[in-house]
């Protein structure tokens, strides 16, 4: 269970990003496609303690992430 204030573990941080997630309005409109890949395990425990450490979901990080890759190469 959550404490009151702000969360203090990695698993508490996840748990409250990924209920943002659920509930964030940009999420909901858009139509969302899965996109599955396969990656060492240990890269994908750095990305998702990344991801933790930043309050973020897998999700939310790695579309983050596509989306400055997209704009960085369309400004080139």
């Amino acid at each position: 269970m959550l404490k009151a204030g702000k969360p203090t573990t990695a698993k508490e941080r996840a748990l409250v990003a990924v209920k943002e997630t659920e509930t964030a309005p940009e999420q909901s409109k858009a139509k969302l496609k899965r996109f599955n890949v396969d990656m060492s395990e240990e890269l994908h425990r750095r990305i998702k303690a990344q991801a933790a450490k930043e309050g973020l979901s897998l999700n939310e990080l790695t579309s983050r992430l596509f989306n400055e890759y997209l704009s960085k190469v369309s400004n080139e």
